[in-house]
């Protein structure tokens, strides 16, 4: 527990305690961060500079919030009241959200998730997109066979012409070489 420096004002010190979390999910990307650093500064300037950049920045984001989240800690809640839900905050209305979930809804997540990343190295990355897409538009949100049909074609459109055609990156083809 780390007590704060001030007052609360009435006259003692109230502890407040680190969100151990946030430390424990700060830290490791701390650590994987300053690895992707040291690691990138064994590669050639021009295959660094992206790296280097990205590590960097990710490092100092880290660093600043671990500083935040074991010296300046949150104030302890004001007691809950009635309040409407759209005046909740953002982070108290994705705890509900989370909070209600049932295990059938994870199991459902985790499934398409790791569905679209089996598609994505069997066939590659356009048919796993257009499959994924219409399927996950169809049967998981219930829309038209027409919407998702017609959203598909437009992100495998756009996907196209931005990787492909725009900064001739190539994108992952799968085992079947599909891309």
């Amino acid at each position: 527990m780390i007590h704060s420096i001030e007052g609360d004002g009435e006259g003692g010190s109230r502890g407040r305690h680190v969100h151990k979390p946030d430390l424990i999910i700060t830290s490791v990307l701390l650590v994987v961060f300053v690895v992707a650093f040291l690691m990138a500064t064994g590669w050639r300037d021009l295959a660094a500079y992206f790296p280097l950049g990205v590590s960097g920045v990710g490092v100092i984001a880290s660093a600043s919030l671990l500083v935040r989240v074991l010296f300046f800690p949150p104030k302890p809640a004001a007691p809950k009241t009635n309040v409407p839900e759209a005046a909740k905050s953002v982070a108290e209305q994705e705890y509900e959200f989370f909070k209600n979930l049932s295990t059938r809804d994870w199991i459902t997540s985790l499934g398409w998730l790791g569905g679209f990343f089996v598609a994505l190295s069997v066939f590659g990355i356009y048919l796993a997109m257009v499959a994924f897409t219409v399927g996950y538009l169809r049967f998981q949100t219930a829309k038209s066979w027409w919407f998702a049909a017609i959203y598909a074609a437009l992100l495998g459109g756009v996907i196209y012409v931005v990787f492909a055609i725009a900064l001739k990156l190539p994108l992952p083809g799968g085992l079947l070489g599909l891309a």
